[in-house]
């Protein structure tokens, strides 16, 4: 149960460009938690979302001309150059289609969930100055913004012109919020933010929980979910499977997902083809598939480079699945070594196939891990808990 708010802000804009993929699900279930606890919320985003709340108090409003994260994944490479210039018009025009319609609306309190480009920082500043009154609130799931197109270096973007407009935005901040000590750390060091930083957990994934057996049930399956991009290591798990294989003759792997602009189709497929029992399946999963891609796995396993934190760890503790996972970012306090999954160290193929081999060939410790992910997301993770402290931590302003 969630303590209903007495006094503070009660009016919440939530901005989501993205109308589908993870951090629109997660703003979805936040915002439906905060209206349980008695607020207003409105989620903003782009066409034809992919979730709608018949929670009261919560409603999700398509105004903004953007695009799904995964639309057009498949179109050609010069297709994908081309239409960047007509994305930026879109991303610019959204930009001020929600300025317009916070100045009208006038919320208590506006929060975002990720800043990727330039524009994102000045449109930041520009709402500070249109709602000097209102508790601008970012809940920053990457505190440094991430490289998603090819021909980048390094893991993440570096440009001055970044960096300078996400200083302002970070110092026009009332508050911030991010999943884990990590990333509390990462941010207060990369930024000048100086409002206060408060840590809150992920909350988990039951939009998704149509029940399926246990592990214990499955055969010797693997499962890689979510977006296939280069940070999360598909390179490594792809060195590590034959080890695997060697091991556990009829293990299988699935990877599922769509495909991110730098990781290079053909490439990929050349690369899945020359491994014994790998199926891969590129493509946004929707909502409604999610837990029969999940039913037949043992586990699954985030092999990521870099990251602050995953919701597929979530997802998986929520369907009752153990995670073989590295140790970057927050996850280690998600997946906890020997508990709920296995952790091992990142671009370590061997460390990686040894994991899964243990996993694979046990399935009452696969049992074991998985009940006991469910039970830490049950007992400290679940949306209520989050939109608590959320709540907790947003300082008062007045209205806008």
């Amino acid at each position: 149960m969630v303590n209903h708010p007495t006094a503070g802000p009660r009016r919440i804009a939530m901005v989501e460009f993205g109308p589908s993929g993870g951090l629109f699900q997660f703003a979805f279930q936040l915002g439906e938690a905060l209206a349980r606890a008695g607020m207003t919320v409105e989620l903003i985003t782009g066409p034809a979302p992919e979730l709608t709340s018949r929670q009261p108090g919560c409603r999700v409003r398509s105004i903004l001309p953007t695009w799904h994260p995964t639309a057009g994944s498949d179109a050609p490479a010069w297709w994908r150059r081309a239409r960047r210039g007509i994305r930026a018009g879109q991303y610019i025009l959204a930009w001020i289609i929600l300025v317009a319609y916070l100045v009208r609306a006038r919320p208590d309190v506006v929060m975002w969930s990720a800043w990727r480009f330039p524009i994102d920082g000045w449109g930041v500043h520009l709402v500070r100055k249109a709602l000097p009154k209102a508790v601008l609130a970012l809940v920053a799931h990457e505190p440094r913004p991430v490289v998603e197109q090819p021909g980048h270096d390094g893991l993440y973007k570096t440009s001055g012109t970044i960096d300078r407009a996400f200083a302002t935005a970070y110092a026009d901040l009332d508050v911030a919020f991010v999943l884990g000590e990590a990333a509390k750390q990462i941010l207060t060091e990369t930024w000048p933010i100086t409002a206060p930083v408060h840590v809150i957990p992920h909350g988990d994934e039951r939009i998704f929980d149509t029940p399926i057996q246990g592990a214990e049930s499955t055969g010797p399956v693997a499962l890689s979910f979510g977006t296939i991009t280069a940070y999360k290591g598909i390179d490594t798990l792809c060195e590590a499977w034959p080890m695997v294989r060697a091991e556990v003759p009829d293990a299988s792997l699935v990877i599922a997902g769509a495909l991110s602009q730098d990781i290079d189709e053909s490439q990929l497929r050349q690369q899945v083809s020359k491994l014994t029992g790998v199926t891969l399946r590129i493509g946004y999963v929707p909502v409604a598939d999610v837990s029969s891609i999940f039913a037949p796995a043992r586990c699954v396993v985030l092999p990521y480079k870099r990251s602050s934190q995953s919701g597929v760890a979530h997802l998986a503790h929520t369907l009752r699945r153990p995670v073989v996972a590295t140790r970057v970012g927050d996850i280690p306090a998600v997946v906890r070594d020997g508990i709920s999954g296995l952790l091992i160290d990142p671009e370590d193929p061997q460390a990686l196939a040894g994991a899964l081999v243990r996993l694979l060939t046990n399935r009452e410790l696969a049992q074991t891990m998985g009940e006991a992910g469910e039970r830490d997301l049950t007992q400290a993770a679940s949306w209520d808990d989050v939109a608590t402290r959320l709540y907790a931590g947003l300082p008062v302003r007045g209205a806008g």
